[in-house]
């Protein structure tokens, strides 16, 4: 009986297991999805500063949304620079 008890265990445990690895893959997931949008904003701030984007309602949001990265941008990327972080971003052309 007592081999019986310990197999039904075992069975056990080795069914749960495939529950156990998509329950914590369904969490890195969700997290995964709010650093992609952290670093889209982040990204999306930087360009804005670098070109001297006009458009205040967009800075503002991609700033909260990239927070607190995107307040490292605000102190090192120059506004109107054509660079954010060592790289050159393309001149707009007016017109």
């Amino acid at each position: 009986m007592n081999r019986m008890k310990l197999i039904l265990v075992n069975a056990f445990w080795l069914l749960m297991l495939p529950g156990t690895a998509s329950a914590q893959s369904a969490t890195t997931v969700r997290n995964g999805g709010a650093s992609a949008i952290w670093i889209l904003a982040n990204l999306l701030y930087a360009g804005m500063r670098a070109q001297g984007s006009k458009n205040t309602g967009w800075r503002i949001i991609s700033f909260i949304f990239g927070f607190p990265g995107t307040l490292l941008t605000f102190l090192v990327v120059t506004d109107s620079s054509e660079r954010a972080y060592g790289v050159d971003l393309p001149r707009r052309r007016v017109g």
